[in-house]
């Protein structure tokens, strides 16, 4: 494996090697040609102009341009406002078409909204763009690190910190559902995508547009209801080809880490408290005054590096991009290593005048062998333990007079090969029907393919192979999505009105199944997996799912003016997975839209030149359930007899028939706004979503073999406010300084569960679910830590069998007893606000990006105030202001087996999770336009950029975002990469 990656690596230096080989023959000759937008239009106005001279000219009102005298060395620039300028070398070339792309900055941009694109002046529903600085300007791994704090109303959490890229959970305004899925739908191409974000090459994606609201989401309706992520990739142009190199080396560093006892202070612990359980390896050890360094030995210096090669072009007939990129990382833990391989290549030929071909296609191959060393171990061990033997080798029992504990390093010995294949290809066939101008067919065909192969084995110099005498897991999955959609666009303008008309049909495929293999006693550690059918106890385990979703789609946008816009949307889905009765579902939306600062009344013009006002009400459905959720099953339960074993059955899932969608209706308002010609701009939206017929577990008698049963009964409400808006504070000739801030606050609550009604008419909570009417989704309930008990507490102390130094909780009832009826919500899990603020400064060559983000109103628990050591004295703990007599304080409970409980109950510690964090810092330097032509480029830009430079929070566990804090830790990332353009 390591000679093949120095072998990619090896390719990729050549590869970036004959980027410099650029041989030209100079001579003057006249350009012409043709420059048109996107949707093949001519653009009038046009500036073309000689890079680095004065010279030039401006297109006529069919597009057209002639400029003469032009050296094959020369640069043409191309520009035009709301439009991207287009840089393009001469060459050997006389005739120069031009495609002009759309800004993705501005609040005239085109932006994609599932099955089309439209201009964002035209839109109704509720869509939000990723700035091109983001897509380009930051050296993402992930396409959720540049929307994570970018966009208003997108909670996107670092799940996990470690070397793998598919460490993020995503939300789009909030959390809707209480046991089906709330994550968004990932439509790649215009394909819906169920892979990971992380096996996208982030440097293959043109834009990232957000439908969040149920308008927008409408048209995909069955998936719609947790909002929708389209991702575009990119297309070359009508030009000559262009080249691009863009890499980058990473260094990472650990963010925080717990501040453990250490050899010394773990003794004087133990003997405060417990000194009879000493053991004499611990005494040997701290005799010795040789203490292992597990942090050290665990973790490490993280690096990483990225490069990405990529070719594009075209003629005014067939447009091309291909790209090849190698992402390699070595996280923070030792042996927590990831590579991942993609190879692209997007091809859009039109055949003829009414016929156009075209492919979106990716294969890419990720390694993630390797197991790394168990951070939670670490942060548990004992330091008066032994890391190796005499020998150098590692221990198989740290402590042997406690063989219960295995030595965190034990993953470093396992054999592991984690690979991964995946294929994903989009094509599509477009027929402009030319008897109906603006009538178009397109048939869409779409394959997703994901093999992964994941096999370990623990040999005997490892506890779990010891004890096993080998241990083996081996595991086969396969994933697989086919899609087939037809359909109909009609796009026509009449004076006023313009019309856009979507019809589809479309039929959805997802296969899934598994091979897996455990495996224990082999004769010897030979083998490895491979030697499984020797072994003593074989457990094979094969598993399979298949779903079909048939839709139906009609959408219609008209504008009158371009002041006046309606969109109705239906759709239709049917689900496999649902009852007889309640497979099929229909979602419908209605938007409206008014450009108030195209009305000829509108005074206001010179401040407010942009003024729209946005009314939507929708629903979409979810169905995230399993395959086979209504159909009742059994599960196998042998029966044993003496010596014989007889095979036998019992219920697993009771099947209910009537089982079918969740449905959320919102209502969306929003306000777009632009003053002095864009020079700030923005919007605001107001939602509202109730979501009813909730897939939840009912609880039911255990006479049928089971106690519960999924049902349609609930109903979640969730509302927010969002605010976005882009500024242009400074524009001079050398200097410019902007700024783009978002800002959200949601709320979600429980409206309503079972239906069941306590003696006084209201309707019961779930408590033994944490669930309850008109509280959050996801709460914390549990008693109140409210300090510690101090010396002139004792009386009082103990009613509750408790005494000065232990842990004080808060009886809510006052009866003097700690029990069920003192538990309370103490706080949410989800934040209640986000925020993102981005500022970029350009100086000349130099562009300065700081992005800052944050999160505030949730709670999380601090693990490290959690000791095990309170039942277990063998394991470590951190560093703590415990109470004594002559320190009473209320940080901590004292050093006593007893101080973590009153009245039989273990305290638990909740802190606030808010954070500000300084996500990224962004140098840039551009080469001068004089260099750049002296050495035949079109674009050199060096950068440097911090991640994660620092974290403002009060949490004191070992990060506020982090889904669990006894993991590989958050690391701080120092960047240098290179941008070529040839």
């Amino acid at each position: 494996m390591k000679k093949n990656k120095i072998l990619l690596k090896s390719t990729f230096l050549f590869l970036f090697l004959i980027l410099f080989v650029f041989i030209g023959n100079a001579q003057n000759k006249t350009i012409n040609g043709k420059v048109t937008d996107e949707s093949g239009q001519a653009l009038p106005g046009v500036t073309v102009v000689v890079k680095g001279s004065t010279q030039g000219t401006v297109t006529n009102a069919d597009g057209e341009y002639t400029i003469p005298n032009i050296s094959e060395n020369a640069t043409l620039v191309f520009s035009f406002v709301g439009m991207f300028a287009q840089e393009i070398v001469v060459g050997n070339q006389t005739t120069i078409n031009v495609e002009m792309e759309v800004s993705t900055i501005g609040i005239d941009e085109v932006v994609a909204i599932g099955y089309g694109t439209q201009k964002k002046s035209d839109i109704t529903g509720t869509v939000a763009s990723l700035t091109e600085d983001r897509l380009e300007m930051v050296p993402n791994t992930n396409i959720t690190q540049a929307i994570q704090g970018a966009i208003s109303g997108i909670q996107i959490s670092t799940t996990s910190g470690g070397a793998s890229p598919n460490n993020n959970s995503i939300m789009i305004r909030g959390r809707n559902s209480i046991k089906a899925g709330n994550s968004p739908l990932i439509v790649l191409d215009g394909f819906p995508y169920s892979g990971q974000l992380g096996d996208i090459n982030p440097d293959d994606i043109k834009s990232v547009e957000i439908l969040k609201d149920a308008s927008s989401a409408a048209i995909y309706g069955s998936r719609g209801a947790n909002g929708v992520i389209l991702i575009t990739t990119k297309i070359g142009k009508d030009s000559k080809p262009k080249i691009s190199y863009d890499g980058y080396y990473n260094t990472q560093r650990l963010t925080n880490f717990p501040d453990l006892l250490t050899g010394p202070e773990f003794y004087q612990f133990k003997l405060d408290r417990k000194p009879s359980e000493m053991t004499q390896t611990e005494e040997d050890i701290y005799n010795s005054g040789t203490y292992p360094d597990w942090k050290g030995l665990a973790l490490r210096n993280g690096s990483s590096q990225k490069h990405n090669i990529s070719i594009s072009g075209g003629t005014d007939r067939t447009k091309y991009y291909f790209s090849v990129g190698l992402l390699d990382i070595n996280g923070l833990a030792v042996n927590d290593d990831y590579m991942r391989l993609t190879n692209r290549i997007n091809l859009e030929s039109k055949v003829t005048d009414w016929l156009t071909v075209g492919t979106r296609s990716t294969v890419s191959y990720n390694d993630e062998s390797g197991k790394s060393p168990s951070i939670g171990t670490v942060l548990r061990i004992n330091p008066l333990t032994n890391a190796y033997n005499e020998d150098g080798t590692l221990t198989v029992y740290p402590n042997p007079e406690s063989t219960a504990w295995s030595n965190p390093l034990e993953g470093t010995l396992a054999a592991n090969s984690d690979l991964t294949y995946q294929l994903v290809s989009n094509n599509f066939v477009k027929v402009d029907l030319p008897f109906i101008k603006g009538l178009s067919y397109t048939l869409n065909g779409g394959v997703r393919v994901k093999i992964t192969e994941d096999d370990t084995y623990y040999g005997r110099n490892t506890k779990t192979g010891l004890e096993a005498k080998g241990d083996a897991d081996v595991n086969r999955s396969k994933y697989a999505n086919y899609t087939v959609e037809n359909l109909v666009n009609y796009s026509r303008e009449f004076g006023k009105h313009s019309v856009f008309a979507t019809g589809l049909y479309g039929y959805e495929k997802y296969e899934r199944n598994s091979d897996n293999l455990s495996a224990k006693g082999f004769p010897h550690d030979i083998l490895k997996w491979y030697g499984a059918s020797q072994a003593e106890l074989i457990v094979p385990s094969i598993s399979y799912e298949s779903t079909r979703l048939i839709s139906q789609m009609l959408r219609f946008n008209y504008t009158y003016d371009s002041r006046y816009m309606l969109t109705v949307t239906g759709r239709r889905d049917g689900y496999s997975g649902f009852g007889n009765d309640t497979k099929w579902g229909l979602f419908p939306s209605l938007a409206l839209g008014w450009n108030i600062a195209n009305e000829s009344f509108f005074a206001p013009k010179d401040i407010i030149n942009t003024l729209k006002l946005r009314a939507s009400w929708g629903q979409n459905g979810n169905q995230a359930v399993g395959a086979y959720e209504t159909i009742s099953r059994m599960t196998t339960q042998d029966w044993v007899s003496g010596a014989s074993t007889m095979p036998g059955y019992r219920p697993n899932k009771l099947g209910e028939d009537n089982l079918g969608w969740e449905t959320t209706e919102s209502m969306n308002f929003g306000l777009d706004f632009g003053l002095w010609n864009n020079r700030v701009y923005g919007d605001i939206n107001y939602y509202i979503s109730n979501t009813t017929d909730l897939l939840l577990n009912r609880s039911i008698s255990a006479v049928h073999g089971l106690t519960s049963v999924t049902q349609n009964i609930g109903e979640t409400k969730n509302t927010g406010m969002e605010f976005s808006i882009h500024s242009t504070n400074v524009n001079l000739n050398d200097f410019k300084w902007s700024t783009s801030l978002n800002l959200t606050f949601m709320k979600n609550e429980i409206v309503a569960l079972y239906g069941l009604l306590d003696e006084e008419g209201n309707e019961m909570d779930d408590v033994g679910s944490k669930w309850f009417i008109g509280e959050p989704i996801q709460v914390y309930y549990d008693h109140k830590v409210i300090g510690v008990w101090q010396l002139d507490e004792a009386d009082e102390a103990a009613k509750y069998g408790s005494e000065p130094g232990w842990v004080k909780l808060e009886d809510t009832n006052q009866d003097d007893v700690i029990d069920s009826e003192d538990l309370q919500i103490l706080g949410q899990r989800d934040p209640s606000t986000l925020w993102g603020m981005t500022n970029t400064f350009e100086y000349k060559n130099f562009v300065l990006n700081i992005f800052i983000h944050g999160m505030r109103g949730a709670i999380k628990v601090n693990d490290y105030l959690e000791d095990d050591v309170w039942t277990d004295v063998t394991r470590n703990t951190v560093k703590k202001n415990w109470w004594t007599p002559d320190n009473p304080t209320n940080d901590f409970y004292a050093n006593d087996e007893d101080a973590a409980k009153m009245s039989g109950q273990y305290a638990t510690y909740y802190e606030k999770s808010d954070f500000i964090r300084i996500k990224d810092i962004s140098l840039a330097y551009n080469l001068p336009e004089s260099v750049l032509e002296r050495v035949g480029m079109n674009k050199i830009q060096i950068y440097t950029t911090a991640r994660n430079l620092a974290t403002f929070t009060n949490y004191g566990g070992m990060d506020p975002e982090l889904g669990g804090q006894r993991g590989i830790p958050l690391q701080k990332e120092f960047v240098i990469g290179l941008n070529i353009g040839l």
